[in-house]
């Protein structure tokens, strides 16, 4: 299964409510119901996979919820024919976000069996206000053995938006779907660098047990605390990682940690130079005559400040510009060390 890692920023959320209805629309967001939604009853496994001794761990997302109440929220059964097995549910956070003003975390959800696991055939069904899924679980004969950290297969230079200021608006005829007749864009969007990294795969048994990640590093050459980003092993990942600042190097390590006992293990940094991965910059992005000409508009086209679209633009930079100097992003997947466990029988 592929799983992209592409984070995009709270403010390209808020930024969206603001651009004309072609390019995003406020409206098209969708917002999440308060609870723990979970991938695996979306998208069910064929079968999971772990090792003798090992764990297992399924992804989700909590959102306006509590973090203490989240274990509550889903219910993993475990058995082995037909014998129902002990386990302890474990929530690591692995990113925090805000999505439509709430607290959003991006969640492992960790199965402990209270006793280790034996090779052989097992079968999981995972419950929450969602639905229901069942699937199999293989536990092979070796056990959990020392894992090693992924490689980079792919590092290449992106650029990504960060932000965006100045606007044009005019009042239109047409009404959206939220009930607005003002219709607007930004005029510049500030564009930062980025890698692109896609890491190896884990080894299948090792993998349900482990966590992979991508640490990012400042320009002092030492991990940035918001910057690591984790997803369960089992998926292959791609990350899209920015740096909103220039750096003489653009790096980013990868590594992995053992779900059994915690332990970590990462690689060497994987760097690209800045003249291969650029700088920010900010670039200019005025509505074309097409465009101004489907807003249908029936009052002036004009900037913020009521200079009109066309004349030179004010001087001063005026309207909103979005993720300036706060963070920009909205999946910072930070591993945290201590989880929430509660037994079930």
């Amino acid at each position: 299964m592929k799983l992209e890692g592409r984070f995009l920023g709270t403010c390209l959320l808020v930024a969206a409510v603001a651009l004309a209805p072609d390019r995003a629309s406020a409206c098209s967001v969708s917002v999440p119901e308060p609870g723990l939604s979970i991938w695996e009853i979306d998208y069910p496994p064929e079968r999971l996979y772990t090792a003798t001794g090992g764990v297992f761990a399924l992804f989700g997302n909590l959102y306006d919820v509590e973090f203490a109440e989240a274990a509550d929220l889903v219910d993993v059964a475990l058995t082995r024919d037909g014998e129902a097995l002990a386990t302890e549910i474990e929530v690591l956070r692995l990113g925090p976000a805000h999505s439509a003003g709430q607290p959003s975390w991006s969640v492992a959800v960790v199965v402990r069996p209270v006793e280790p696991l034996e090779a052989g055939a097992y079968d999981v069904k995972v419950t929450n206000d969602d639905g229901e899924v069942m699937f199999p679980l293989t536990v092979e004969a070796e056990p959990v053995a020392a894992i090693e950290p992924p490689t980079a297969e792919v590092v290449d230079p992106l650029e990504t938006a960060s932000g965006y200021g100045g606007r044009v608006c005019c009042e239109s005829q047409l009404t959206s779907s939220c009930g607005e007749t003002e219709r607007c864009t930004f005029t510049e969007i500030d564009k930062i660098p980025a890698l692109y990294v896609e890491s190896s795969s884990v080894p299948q048994t090792q993998a349900g047990s482990a966590l992979v990640w991508a640490q990012r590093l400042d320009a002092a050459g030492q991990p940035d605390p918001g910057g690591r980003f984790a997803y369960p092993a089992r998926h292959d990942v791609n990350w899209t990682i920015d740096f909103k600042a220039a750096q003489a190097e653009y790096c980013v390590v990868l590594g992995v940690t053992n779900l059994v006992d915690g332990t970590s293990v990462s690689g060497s940094p994987q760097c690209l130079s800045r003249e291969e991965a650029g700088e920010p910059y900010v670039e200019s992005d005025e509505p074309t005559d097409e465009e101004i000409e489907s807003w249908e508009c029936v009052g002036p086209v004009e900037y913020d400040d009521g200079t009109p679209f066309g004349e030179e633009p004010p001087a001063k930079k005026s309207g909103c510009r979005i993720g300036g100097d706060g963070e920009s992003w909205a999946w910072l997947f930070v591993l945290a060390g201590l989880g929430l466990r509660r037994r079930r029988r």
